[in-house]
Formats: structure tokens, sequence, C-alpha cells
């Protein structure tokens, strides 16, 4: 059995029930949307068929590199500052509010105009994207997530997310029985953010910061000079996970897209578990590494650990249950996604390794050298695409992700961050250890 040991601050005290508490908290969240999205996502695939889901998985893909955008690269730093600095929450909230509010909606009027200038005359898809788009104005609300993070009360946020998702999945279960459009299923994707917005707000009202939340000029200069490299991060780790859908559509159509995008969301469903372990840890990551020594390296060195033996684990079991995956939830009209699905699972390892260098990248205030890997994986991913996918369809466009990924979150560490990239093979190391 593999386990990760708790550094001693944790033991024993309250803080180490609140983390306990937290990660089981987002643990039912994700292991919810997991088990919902396994039944009404494959009945959704399945009613829309390979060339309609596709042609609603490329709107989701592409309107999800707007959202990056309007997320400013904010979350980590908005964390990271509410936790060392708790007296000023309410000015590092309303700024990061307005700061997102003005982004969010730049975001969708450059959504329109990329439409109107580039894709006037697939009106189809138009629609779909714009539909499907409105969900980058109502996720302005998940700042109110992000102070619930910093008190590592993420069971709020679950509860209204939890809410917001079982009802929108229940409203696409009536669409298929009724034989709705496709149109009315992108609605449904921003029908799902637009209820979280509104439930976050309620669960705010319950849990609310000491005074009104403010907005402070100076403030925000110094997150968005602290945060742009990380936006382009964002922007760019979005580029390489989804461009291959882009290039799938213009150079195979959009049932390869359908094909494809059923492996991919049977591959990442699992990403749940480490971005729900990384945001956990990394508050008391900021606390251990504020109160100076070095107890923080060590939290990471497990860390890294648990999520290699956790990765090479889930690796494992999609590879080897993919046709009977693919064959039990989607059916023989998707029988092809299964080959694609068990390359694409591989990027369950650099995804372990990237959620928890990200918190690595925070504490040690090297938000720039996010950039440059990010940029790395973009740029390797653009590649690979243009070569491999008009060749080999779904099967390229799934190496190239894969490729992209290691690059990103291990490969260029070796060169651009050697301390990092011997904290990720250390651990390697010490899974021994870790066996109990």
């Amino acid at each position: 059995m593999i386990g990760l040991r708790l550094p001693a601050f944790l033991k024993h005290r309250p803080a180490a029930r609140a983390f306990g508490t937290n990660v089981a908290w987002l643990l039912a969240d994700k292991l919810t949307r997991f088990l919902v999205a396994i039944f009404v996502s494959a009945w959704v695939a399945r009613y829309l068929g390979p060339e309609r889901y596709g042609v609603l998985a490329y709107a989701i893909a592409f309107i999800s590199m707007f959202q990056a955008v309007s997320l400013l690269g904010l979350d980590n730093l908005v964390v990271r500052d509410i936790a060392a600095m708790p007296a000023q929450a309410h000015r590092v909230l309303g700024t990061a509010l307005r700061l997102r509010l003005i982004a969010a909606g730049t975001a969708y009027l450059a959504l329109g105009a990329w439409i109107a200038l580039f894709q006037r005359d697939d009106v189809s898809a138009s629609v779909i994207v714009l539909l499907a788009g409105l969900a980058i104005l109502f996720q302005v609300s998940d700042v109110i997530d992000l102070w619930f993070q910093s008190r590592i009360q993420s069971r709020r946020t679950v509860v209204a997310k939890i809410s917001s998702y079982l009802v929108t999945a229940a409203v696409k279960v009536l669409l298929i029985q009724l034989g709705a459009s496709l149109p009315a299923f992108a609605a449904a994707h921003a029908l799902e953010t637009g209820l979280a917005a509104l439930a976050l707000s309620l669960a705010y009202a319950g849990y609310r910061t000491d005074r009104r939340w403010e907005w402070d000029g100076a403030l925000a200069r110094t997150l968005l000079a602290q945060s742009w490299p990380l936006l382009l991060s964002g922007l760019s780790i979005l580029l390489y996970m989804r461009v291959s859908v882009v290039f799938l559509r213009e150079s195979a159509g959009s049932v390869e897209v359908g094909l494809y995008s059923v492996a991919a969301t049977l591959s990442e469903m699992w990403y749940f578990i480490p971005m729900a372990l990384a945001s956990s840890i990394a508050p008391i990551v900021s606390r251990q590494r504020a109160a100076g020594g070095d107890g923080h390296r060590r939290i990471l060195l497990k860390a890294f650990a648990a999520m290699w033996a956790l990765s090479l684990s889930v690796v494992a079991l999609n590879t080897l249950g993919a046709r009977l995956f693919v064959g039990l939830l989607y059916g023989h009209q998707y029988a092809a996604s299964a080959p694609i699905l068990m390359i694409h699972a591989l990027t369950f390892i650099p995804v372990c390794l990237g959620v928890m260098q990200s918190v690595w990248l925070i504490n040690e205030g090297r938000s720039k050298l996010a950039l440059h890997q990010a940029l790395s994986g973009a740029a390797t991913a653009l590649i690979l695409n243009l070569v491999l996918t008009p060749r080999y369809g779904a099967y390229g466009a799934a190496v190239a992700t894969v490729s992209s990924q290691f690059v990103q979150a291990f490969l260029v560490n070796a060169v651009l961050a050697p301390d990092l990239f011997r904290l990720q093979c250390s651990s390697l190391r010490i899974l021994k250890t870790l066996r109990s």
C-alpha cells in the first residue's frame, strides 16, 4: 500500500483534520462528477453520435482558451496572499473580482469578434460556440471559491458545485428524452456554470470575510505583474491540451473529433484526484514555507512520490480496461476510441507531476518559469499536431498531447529548473520507503 506520511506539524493538530476534511470534500465533489459523467456524458455522446458530439466537443475546447484568458492566472496568487495575510482578504478578493469581471467581458467580446471574422460561414458551429461561451461570464464567481480554498473550506464550494452539476445533468437527460437539438446541449453547458455562480453566492453568505470587499489599485497592479506569466502559462497549457481538437476538426472532420473526445473524456476523468490533493496541500506548503526551514521541501518530496505512484497505477488501469470502458459506456459506434484511450491515458503521469509542480513554482516565486514550461509544451503540441494529425488523425493527436505534456511537466525542467527536476527524480527513489 502506498501512503504519504504527514509532516510533524500536521500530526494530532487541527491542521491535519482540516487538511483531511478538505481533501475528502474535494474528492467527494470530483467522485460525484465522475460517477454522473460516466452515465450522463456517455448517454449524451450516444444520443448525439460521433459527428454532432464532435461539434460540441470542438466548441467547448475552443471557448476554453478564452476562459483561460478571463481567469488572468490569479488563482494561486489569490490563495497564497490570503493564506499569508488573512487580514487583507477583503482587498485581495475585491480586487481579483473586479479584474475578473473586466477580463471575462473582454474575453466574451473577443470570442464573438473571432466568430464574426473567421467562422461566419459555419453558422451552426458559431451558434454552439457562442451559447457554450456564456460560461465565461458566469465563471467570474469562482473568486468566491478562492476564498473558501484559502480557508480550507472547500466543502462549501463542493456543495454549491455538486448541486449545480446534478441539476444540469438532469436537464441533459430531459433534453435527450425530448429529442433536443445540439444548441440546447451547448446552452446546458453554460447553465451549469450559471447555476454554480448562484450557488457559490449563497454559500458565501454563510461564510463571509470580516470586511466588505474593496478594490485596491496598487494591489491590482502587483497581482497583474505577478500573474501575467501564469496567465500565458495557463493559456499555453490549454493550447497544448485542446489544440488537437481544433487541428482534428480542420484536417479530419467532426467524427474524428468525437472519437478523440470520448477517449480524452475517459482519460481526463481521473485528473480530479491530483488536483484535489494539490489544492489542499498548497496552503499548507505556503505556511510551512513562510515559517522557514526546509519543511515545505520534505512535504513536496513525498507529495511528488505519491503522485508517481498514483499516476502509474491509473495508467495501468486505463490501458488494460480501455476496450471494456468504451464498449460498456459508449457502444460500438465509438469502438475506435479504445486504442486512442490507451495512448491518451499516459497524460495522467505529467498531469500529476504538473499540478504538484505548480505548488512548487508559486512558493519558490518562479512564476516566469511556468511560462517557459508551458510555452515549451505548446510549441511541442503545435509542431507534433501539424506533423501527426493530418496523417494519423486522432491517434496522432493523442501522441501529440502526451508528448507535449511530458515536455512541459518533466523533461524541460532538466534544462530550465534543475532543482525542480532533481526533486521530481528524487521522489521516484523514495517510493519504496512509502510502502507499508
